[in-house]
């Protein structure tokens, strides 16, 4: 009976390992359109893209999945982050931050999303290294 109820768990876990380990994803991708104008954001999970094309036009909260801050050069110590505002559309795949005012050349830009969020990988969940809150999705980008 034991040897049935530990062949069973030993199962369990193989597939647990499999499906949470063999993912073909390939990382949130977030760039600069070629001409600096927009943010482009690819590699978006099916199941975060299909929320975003079902609820972005209606639900002006998934207007905020993503935020751009200007952040201050190196040598300015006084001045804060600023709120880039701008709108998000979906083209085929992809996200497209286009901001309300045009990016300035020389500025370093700080992009957050909670796209393809997690609590943790399947190595940190077997590690028991599981976070309390989800981590966003950071990006760093120059003009």
């Amino acid at each position: 009976m034991f040897n049935k109820v530990k062949f069973f768990a030993i199962i369990n876990l193989l597939w647990f390992l499999i499906a949470c380990g063999s993912t073909n994803s390939e990382p949130l991708s977030i760039q600069f359109s070629s001409d600096s104008s927009k943010i482009i954001i690819k590699n978006i999970n099916d199941a975060s893209l299909y929320q975003l094309k079902t609820n972005l036009e209606t639900d002006s909260a998934y207007q905020n999945v993503v935020s751009v801050l200007q952040t201050p050069s190196e040598d300015d110590s006084l001045s804060m982050e600023i709120v880039y505002p701008g709108d998000l559309t979906i083209i085929g795949d992809s996200l497209i931050y286009t901001p309300k005012n045009e990016f300035v050349r020389g500025k370093v830009y700080l992009i957050e999303t909670m796209i393809n969020t997690q609590f943790a990988k399947s190595e940190e969940i077997i590690k028991s290294q599981v976070g309390r809150q989800i981590k966003a999705q950071q990006k760093i980008l120059k003009r």
